[in-house]
């Protein structure tokens, strides 16, 4: 089951499932409101009773994609509350440049308990959508008990290893914890896509070794939001 909805004027969220054994809120890739490139793991989630919300936000705007960011969290901390889940609970996910929109949001002051990276970008490219700014050169230290999972492919030649397991090292020597699984896919396997060789778009992915390391993202992401909530 999904349903659409707006969590500001004009910007919509795909709500997946029903479940109330926790909230995740997540974030596709560079570009606008391509929310639904997350359904095949945002389904894969839902089976385990954690309802999903699959938010587009806008990389190109002006503003580098914050209000949308923003506005996406505090609908998704909504509706944990109307579910009796602690707002706080709320997981926050990203993929590729999504991932560094939740990485800036992660060690913010008032940052989520709980962050999933996929696929995540570091370097003076990665400019994150909360400060408009690159990631910074030195993390902040972490605030209270907060988490962040990284997953990643070992098939990526946009977010490749060497460079997500430096960004894990950067975090690690500024206090955090974070973990790292490296997984045999690609850029877009790591989320449950491949891409369609004839009209070059997203589409699910059918092969065996891709839904394997997808349904570890999905445990992943599930444990997270289940242990919150």
């Amino acid at each position: 089951m999904v349903i659409t909805d707006e969590y500001a004027p004009g910007r919509r969220v795909d709500i997946h499932g029903d479940g109330q054994d926790g909230v995740v809120l997540m974030w596709h890739g560079r570009g606008p409101d391509e929310r639904s490139a997350l359904a095949p793991l945002a389904e894969l989630i839902t089976l385990s009773g954690v309802r999903v919300l699959a938010a587009d936000w806008d990389s190109t705007a002006a503003d580098h994609g914050r209000a949308d960011v923003l506005g996406s969290l505090a609908y998704a901390r909504r509706v944990a509350a109307t579910l009796g889940i602690d707002p706080g609970a709320v997981v926050n996910v990203g993929w590729s440049l999504g991932a560094t929109a939740a990485l800036g949001l992660a060690v913010a002051s008032d940052g989520p308990a709980h962050t999933v990276l996929l696929a995540p970008g570091d370097g003076p490219r990665a400019v994150s959508a909360v400060t408009g700014e690159a990631l910074p050169a030195v993390f902040p230290a972490p605030v209270g008990r907060r988490t962040i999972d990284i997953l990643h492919g070992s098939r990526d030649d946009i977010s490749n290893p060497p460079l997500v397991h430096g960004l894990a090292a950067r975090l690690r020597a500024s206090g955090w914890a974070p973990t790292v699984t490296e997984l045999a896919v690609d850029h877009s396997g790591i989320v449950g896509l491949a891409i369609d060789p004839e009209t070059q778009s997203y589409v699910a992915a059918q092969e065996p070794f891709v839904l394997e390391a997808v349904d570890r993202v999905a445990a992943t992401i599930v444990a997270a939001a289940t242990s919150s909530s």
